[in-house]
């Protein structure tokens, strides 16, 4: 009867085509179901969504590098500025920083230059200077509006309290002197938190009122932004105390906005960008509510009678499989399966440059993550490493293909290949054993191996 059983294979064969050809195409209503579900969400969803604030690595590109040169190229100083403007999203034009910073430049001819990205430099025009005891700050315009960097928001700082926790970004000269690959870019900034200690100080020596604060600060922050927990401005870094590192001073706010409105520079309160939201959130709750809302309702029923389909399809399909391998081993008496064999090594990330240089760390069954933050990273850098985002990048071997598979998992500052190609975020790419790659720059470099 071995034709009755090989017809009734062939049937079965016929069946799981069949099913599988109806489960594709009742996959494909299912998720263009789910798309019309998703839009018809979103409009909910923007109505919402809350204002969330910005991030430490968000605000980094609000903050540029200062760079005063004597004219023999004898002497340097730098600081630290923020841009401002109208636009959280447009072009800037303006950069506030300390009166200080510029004084080389005003009282003993040294150049003056914005440094960006990749070296670039803009020589700024010095449009507000003042350095006494009255008030330490600069307002710098660029020749042309720029894409670099984006404008802070200011909060009123009569609402600071103290207790409140604050984050400082900067070039501070200390980080240089540890930086082998200072540079002026965003990369080179560091990000330092703390707590706002007293909201009405006056240091010996000025008559203006600082936040006294407790962040890492030293002189290349100065001019430098000092923000609060939500990401926005609420003071300008100016001060330290030289014997010791965690009482430091930050002009506050309001008096870098009085002389912002009296040279009539724009710039964003916070007042002003959260009543923006919320009217763009009652816009879209607005819209939501006047379109027919049994929209939602029908979009969740097409998907869940196409999902209910695809089930079936896939469930039916499965039966025969299961069948015909019944068949299968009935007829054959025995079945072998081959699989992956072990060959008894095990998977290394080696680190070749670095602060982890000459350490191996074994890559265990599940794919490591590498990043800066602890709770979703197995391979955890410390918070201020230059150029490591949270979560940088994901490796793991593939025991079908021999291969190891790196990914970029969106990193601000990329992931490279040996040839220095830079991986496309979110794209695998294979690494055969003893191949290396670099995080942001070859200052921090790996090699996958098997041993």
């Amino acid at each position: 009867m071995k034709w009755v059983r090989r017809i009734f294979m062939f049937l079965l064969i016929l069946a799981i085509a069949g099913c599988g050809v109806l489960a594709f195409l009742s996959f494909k209503d299912w998720s263009d179901a789910k798309e019309e579900y998703d839009e018809v969400k979103e409009d909910k969803y923007e109505a919402d969504d809350g204002f969330a604030g910005f991030t430490p690595e968000e605000n980094q590109k609000s903050v540029a590098f200062i760079l005063c040169e004597a004219p023999d190229y004898s002497a340097l100083a730098w600081g630290s500025s923020y841009a401002v403007g109208s636009d959280v999203d447009g072009k800037v034009q303006y950069l506030v920083t300390n009166g200080h910073v510029v004084q080389p430049h005003k009282d003993d001819g040294f150049s003056i230059n914005v440094v960006f990205e990749d070296g670039e430099m803009v020589t700024p025009e010095v449009v507000f200077y003042e350095f006494d005891e009255n008030l330490d700050m600069s307002i710098l315009k660029l020749p042309e509006p720029v894409s670099m960097r984006h404008a802070v928001v200011i909060r009123d700082s009569d609402t600071v309290t103290a207790g409140e926790k604050c984050v400082a970004i900067g070039y501070p000269d200390k980080a240089a002197e540890v930086d082998s690959n200072f540079s002026g870019d965003i990369s080179s900034q560091s990000v330092n938190s703390g707590i706002i200690s007293n909201t009405n100080v006056i240091p010996a020596g000025v008559s203006y009122k600082t936040f006294q604060h407790d962040s890492f600060i030293s002189h290349g922050n100065s001019g430098g932004p000092l923000f609060d927990k939500d990401g926005f401005l609420i003071g300008m870094n100016t001060l330290g105390r030289e014997d010791t590192d965690s009482v430091n001073y930050a002009i506050v706010s309001n008096s870098v906005k009085d002389i912002l409105d009296a040279y009539d520079v724009d710039y964003i309160t916070s007042e002003d960008y959260l009543d923006d939201i919320k009217s763009e959130q009652a816009a879209a709750k607005k819209k939501f509510d006047k379109k027919h809302e049994s929209d939602l309702s029908d979009a969740d029923d097409e998907v869940t009678e196409a999902r209910n389909k695809t089930l079936v399809f896939v469930i039916a399909a499965a039966v025969c499989a299961i069948a015909l391998l019944i068949l299968f081993i009935v007829g054959n008496k025995k079945v072998v399966l081959v699989g992956e064999q072990d060959d008894g090594r095990k998977s290394y990330l080696v680190c070749t440059k670095g602060i982890f240089a000459g350490q191996s760390f074994e890559i265990a069954d599940n794919t490591m993550t590498i990043g800066r933050d602890k709770n979703s990273c197995t391979f955890v850098f410390p918070e201020d490493t230059p150029g490591i985002s949270s979560n940088h990048c994901s490796v793991y071997f593939d025991a079908r293909t021999k291969t190891f598979v790196l990914t970029d998992n969106g990193s601000t500052y990329g992931t490279y290949l040996s040839n220095g190609r830079k991986l496309t975020k979110g794209v695998p790419e294979k690494l055969i054993p003893g191949s290396t790659f670099a995080l942001a720059d070859k200052a921090n470099e790996f090699m996958v191996d098997r041993k």
